[in-house]
């Protein structure tokens, strides 16, 4: 547990790390992606919950101190790199109905790309998420509509498995066919090629190399873990790591001052893992 104090002066090293040019030379060979899950004024802030508030302030940050681009220009720079140094872009997981309700509103006021890793076999359903089941008001899915909405606004949709596979443990047929699915429903719903792919819970235990070879396969351009720190220029689109804006960061200073000195959370699915670095990267 943090004290005021030490998140007093965590906070102004981190306003002082961003504000002079030791941030952007710090990230200027570098690419971040970060990744957040729900968007909601309706319950309080904690774990993968930000508030509308929270989520603006960390957006206005990105906007300020990166150039933020859709994911999609970063996949496909990974192999030409220089122009992409100093690029961050944003992905929220899951599906949520906030994220089409509340996040999307505020990414469109700020003009900033976005990509949604939607599980799909959730969509338009009332299916409860396991790790929901102890929430009293269920926060909902968004439904196709919504999706073909955000689609037509200009964000990418990508794709998070049909069903929440942990594909780590998953066999390769059953994997396979749930790409598949999941590919197909995205490219039939939204009548747009699917090819940006993110692991469900996304730790080092959840990505195996037979369902690395398997997103390729299935015709994904890229694979996101949903762990580890900033992305080297020449990082292959299938070992794309993202830092998670869960329970490590506190506000967007904090998340300065953690992204300046190398610290950062281990994981941002709602799955928690032991992680001996932060930064920790697949060999």
């Amino acid at each position: 547990m943090k004290t005021p104090i030490r998140r007093t002066i965590k906070g102004t090293i981190g306003r002082f790390a961003a504000t002079s040019p030791m941030l952007e030379h710090r990230f200027r060979s570098k690419m971040v992606i970060v990744t957040f899950h729900r968007v909601s004024d309706a319950v309080p802030e904690g774990g993968l919950v930000h508030s509308s508030s929270k989520f603006e302030d960390y957006c206005k940050f990105f906007r300020r101190y990166f150039r933020v681009v859709p994911l999609s220009k970063q996949v496909a720079g990974c192999s030409a790199a220089n122009e992409l140094g100093g690029t961050l872009s944003i992905t929220l997981d899951d599906g949520y109905r906030d994220n089409f309700e509340v996040a999307a509103p505020i990414l469109l006021k700020l003009n900033l790309p976005a990509t949604f890793f939607v599980v799909t076999g959730f969509i338009g359903t009332q299916i409860v998420a396991p790790w929901d089941r102890h929430l009293v008001r269920q926060p909902g899915w968004m439904d196709w509509d919504q999706l073909r909405s955000l689609s037509s606004d200009g964000f990418e949709i990508g794709s998070h498995t049909d069903s929440h596979l942990d594909l780590g443990v998953a066999d390769a047929e059953t994997a396979r066919a749930e790409l598949e699915l999941s590919r197909r429903k995205l490219e039939e719903q939204l009548d747009k090629p699917a090819q940006l792919f993110a692991y469900p819970f996304g730790a080092r235990k959840n990505i195996s190399d037979v369902s690395l070879k398997l997103v390729r396969e299935t015709g994904f351009s890229c694979c996101l873990a949903c762990y580890g720190g900033p992305n080297a220029l020449t990082t292959s689109p299938f070992n794309l790591t993202r830092i998670s804006i869960a329970q490590g960061f506190e506000n967007p200073d904090g998340f300065a001052f953690d992204m300046f000195f190398g610290r950062g959370t281990c994981v941002a699915e709602p799955v928690m893992t032991g992680c001996p670095s932060p930064w920790a990267r697949r060999p």
